[in-house]
């Protein structure tokens, strides 16, 4: 096996799923690993001939994790570990958290050493700084030279935990950890984790969507974020750096990105959207982050060693993330609106089932599927009318649909459905 093969332990996340193919774009074999049972198919569609997507391995399962190592893995492969809650999910479970992020990684440490692979890549946080870190030009280094400081919550300690299990691991075993201190991570897609910084995603989203929006976090508070093909460059200048050009102890470097106060970013969609309309209501967690976080990274040690450096501004982002909310909106109305027949402005069953089998079905017949006399329908139908009816009273609403098309889709679902009758048969 060369060292043209990258194994990516939590693959299925908001990051996982853009490095996997962000890596496959840079010609790397990539092994995309979950614990979810069935790899979503963003991330099958996006891996090269070569790459295998590997579900059901859960981080805290030892034999899972070896078994998964000594069959793609070697010592020449790079390991990445994105397993891990986000800042509020931490913050609701500790415990859990904890099991997933230090056991974790204590786990795939000790999988790596099942075939002597050195080389680790973790992903920290900006929620790894606390009170006494600098509010301008935070650095990785900060860091390792201030060891004790009290990030001031659970996630910061779970992430200091990784990252002295990363540096036991280099002293005792001659392994080539690095970590990446990440900022707000902003991407177009149309779901995301429960973050801190994620407030903004769901600011965009709900303008995007004509909707007035509740800020969780104080209008002035700056943050620091990046946008994801900006992270993407970062993140693999780090993984392929030779390891005498990295300068920075233990090997970790900030990602910076952009910075912003929440004021800044609805001046901002407002050029856009003039008449969004947003009110405060600080979730208790959020803004205590908030305000424990720097208010920007240092550039300097990212463009030195790795010569990254980000490109994409407040501007640059508001206006592609809209752009593709938009163009998602778009889509579904029209999909929507040829379900509604009676254009009452809601989805009862019978037209759910008139869609399904002139518009769907009727198309694959020809493909061989096997639900081939429509067969199919039936329980395609009830499964869709589970999961949008919410009221249970026959009826799917445009909310109800398009809070559903975040996360799935009609075509999909019934190509997932043909493939699963098609291993049956």
């Amino acid at each position: 096996m060369s060292n043209n093969t990258t194994l990516i332990i939590g693959a299925a996340g908001a990051i996982g799923k853009r490095l996997c193919d962000a890596l496959s774009k840079h010609g790397r074999r990539v092994i995309a690993s979950d614990r979810m049972e069935h790899m979503p198919g963003s991330i099958t569609r996006s891996l090269g001939s070569d790459s295998v997507a590997v579900g059901n391995v859960d981080v805290r399962d030892k034999d899972a994790l070896k078994d998964l190592f000594r069959k793609y893995a070697d010592e020449n492969t790079t390991v990445w570990n994105l397993a891990a809650p986000l800042s509020v999910e931490t913050a609701m479970d500790p415990a859990i958290a904890e099991a997933v992020t230090i056991g974790g990684m204590s786990n795939v440490i000790e999988a790596m050493g099942e075939v002597g692979a050195r080389r680790i890549c973790f992903t920290d946080s900006i929620g790894s700084f606390g009170a006494t870190a600098p509010r301008s030009g935070a650095t990785a280094r900060w860091l390792t030279e201030n060891p004790t400081q009290d990030p001031g919550s659970d996630y910061g300690l779970q992430k200091r935990g990784c990252r002295e299990l990363m540096k036991t691991f280099a002293e005792t075993s001659g392994g080539d950890p690095r970590f990446a201190v990440l900022p707000g991570v902003l991407h177009s897609e149309s779901i995301w984790g429960n973050g801190t910084t994620e407030y903004a995603l769901d600011a965009l989203m709900a303008a995007s969507r004509g909707q007035p929006y509740a800020c969780p976090v104080d209008l002035d508070v700056m943050l620091p974020m990046i946008f994801v093909d900006d992270l993407m460059r970062g993140l693999i200048s780090l993984q392929n750096a030779d390891e005498g050009l990295l300068k920075e102890p233990e090997r970790g470097y900030c990602m910076p990105g952009l910075s912003f106060t929440a004021n800044d970013l609805f001046a901002e969609i407002r050029k856009h959207y003039p008449d969004f309309e947003v009110t405060v209501d600080l979730d208790s967690n959020m803004n205590k982050f908030a305000n424990l976080w720097p208010d920007d990274l240092s550039t300097d040690e990212p463009l030195r060693d790795l010569g990254y450096e980000p490109t994409i501004g407040l501007d640059e982002m508001v206006g592609t993330v809209l752009a593709a909310h938009n163009e998602r909106q778009e889509a579904q109305s029209k999909v929507f609106d040829g379900i509604d027949t009676s254009k009452d402005g809601v989805i009862d069953k019978a037209e759910m089932e008139r869609y399904i089998r002139k518009h769907l079905v009727q198309g694959r017949e020809q493909g061989g599927y096997v639900f081939r006399r429509q067969d199919g329908v039936d329980a395609i139908l009830n499964k869709l009318m589970n999961e949008l009816d919410s009221n249970n009273d026959g009826l799917i609403s445009w909310g109800g649909f398009q809070n559903w098309s975040r996360m799935n889709s009609l075509d999909v679902m019934i190509d997932t459905y043909a493939e699963e009758q098609l291993k049956k048969n």
